[in-house]
């Protein structure tokens, strides 16, 4: 059976059990309006799910999933021709759902950083007509100085940008207006991520600290 079969055959079985009374959770959320208070961005990156990785039930977690777990600049899009996907989601998040807590996620080992740490080797734009723009937003997380360089090895920088990324895009955050006012009256609240998937250690971003500390 190839894989999209076995999704096929998956959804199947789901089908079969949906209506059993140990499907509860299901049963209960649906006909219901979402109430979420948590939104998460996260990264694509099939080996990364936020809800298995937080053991949250449905409901629980709005969720944005693009390359490198970014959150673009706030942009009015006067630009009719331009998209803001994840702009539109995090709006929702505040203005309708209401979230109290934004948490973006990154991980180790993550392709977007990827690109953008190791340029390809050939230099046909096409290549990456919609990744390296995209990554450029945190392009200034993969900039090291000749000092920071003597001292990394590879492995430590490209970990380094993977988490300065993070910060870029929780700066990014708050320059949407409507979030910096929920954080100013306190009803809202910004978190950084970092996830190992070799160790399975999740770390948080210490803001007074300012250093990612392990979850124990």
């Amino acid at each position: 059976m190839d894989v999209y079969n076995q999704l096929i055959s998956g959804y199947r079985e789901f089908r079969t059990n949906y209506l059993k009374d140990e499907n509860q959770e299901w049963l209960k959320v649906s006909g219901k309006k979402q109430d979420p208070k948590v939104m998460m961005v996260a990264c694509s990156d099939s080996r990364v799910h936020p809800a298995i990785l937080t053991n949250s039930s449905l409901g629980e977690l709005f969720m944005v999933r693009n390359v490198a777990n970014v959150v673009p600049p706030f942009d009015e899009g006067s630009d009719d021709s331009e998209y803001h996907g994840t702009s539109a989601a995090i709006e929702y998040a505040i203005k309708h759902l209401q979230v109290e807590h934004i948490i973006v996620m990154g991980h180790s080992g993550c392709g977007g950083i990827g690109s953008l740490m190791m340029p390809p080797a050939t230099e046909k734009a096409e290549e990456y007509s919609f990744i390296r723009p995209w990554m450029n937003i945190v392009k200034a997380a993969s900039e090291f100085t000749e000092e920071e360089k003597k001292v990394m090895n590879e492995t430590s920088r490209i970990s380094a940008c993977e988490k300065r990324a993070i910060l870029i895009s929780l700066d990014n955050l708050v320059s949407f207006p409507w979030i910096k006012e929920a954080i100013k009256i306190g009803i809202l609240q910004l978190h950084g991520w970092y996830f190992d998937i070799k160790s399975g250690n999740l770390s948080e971003y210490n803001w007074q600290e300012k250093i990612f500390k392990e979850i124990s």
